[in-house]
């Protein structure tokens, strides 16, 4: 589980993320994120999945594996980010092996992995 000091929850911060960050994706997720301009902040994230993607059920599953996947590569992405990472649809037929290459493919094109 993602600690709680990392989590983005708030409406008006992915409102603001969604619309003032930069987007990259790739076949299994899209990431949104923008430089937090407060000294010393620490990395947040965040994760979105539609109804596209299916069910209730398979959308939790989908959020938990993200969360995992981004357990496992927060000590590899630099601070002071707001990151929100979109689920698409597939990926809940996706391996946690294959999220975590997916996530890691779009944090080193946005260039936030240290």
């Amino acid at each position: 589980m993602l600690k709680k000091q990392y989590r983005l929850k708030k409406r008006k911060s992915f409102n603001y993320i969604h619309r003032r960050g930069k987007h990259i994706g790739n076949d299994t997720l899209s990431m949104s994120f923008v430089y937090a301009r407060m000294k010393d902040s620490p990395l947040k994230i965040g994760f979105s999945v539609s109804k596209k993607v299916g069910n209730s059920v398979i959308r939790n599953r989908a959020i938990r594996k993200m969360r995992h996947a981004a357990k496992n590569l927060t000590t590899r992405v630099k601070p002071d980010h707001s990151i929100i990472f979109v689920a698409k649809e597939g990926i809940d037929k996706k391996r946690l092996t294959e999220i975590i290459k997916a996530m890691e493919n779009v944090l080193q094109r946005g260039g936030l992995l240290l």
